[in-house]
């Protein structure tokens, strides 16, 4: 669950002023640091990759943080959807030693929270249609069942 799945934290909330109570859509819950997001250059080098040397960077750092929230076999079989509309097999890794700046990249892709990391996979692969969109809204949906959390879109 927190903060792994939760939306941003809710800025009136922490100013005790959030007038909302349970119908707000932002987190409630103390969050200890800021969250992680990919700067412009970043998504940047992200978007220079090709697809399947994108999916090869993502997708083995996307299992790492679901199998931390659930190692089921059905949580499994949901990355491996995902990975099968991506085209590439989950636990690929890419063949070449990244760089430097690839190396940042990858470092700040695993500090990112799992839900940020799965918006970034859905958006990197939003030319594939919807299939990738509806694998990655049903894994999110399928984890926030299991942490007991309401279900929102992502």
């Amino acid at each position: 669950g927190h903060p792994e799945l939760c939306s941003r934290p809710c800025l009136y909330f922490a100013m005790g002023s959030c007038e909302n109570g349970e119908s707000c859509e932002y987190c409630h819950m103390p969050h200890s640091k800021r969250p992680v997001h990919l700067d412009k250059r970043h998504r940047e080098m992200l978007r220079s990759m090709p697809p399947l040397e994108w999916a090869a960077l993502m997708l083995p750092i996307l299992q790492k943080k679901v199998e931390a929230v659930d190692d089921s076999l059905v949580t499994r079989a949901m990355l491996g959807d995902i990975a099968a509309h991506c085209g590439i097999p989950v636990g690929s890794v890419s063949s070449c030693m990244p760089q430097r700046s690839q190396r940042m990249l990858i470092l700040t892709l695993r500090s990112m929270s799992l839900k940020a990391v799965l918006a970034a996979v859905q958006h990197g692969f939003s030319q594939h249609g919807h299939q990738v969109e509806e694998a990655v809204d049903a894994l999110l949906l399928h984890l926030r069942r299991l942490a007991g959390q309401a279900v929102e879109p992502l």
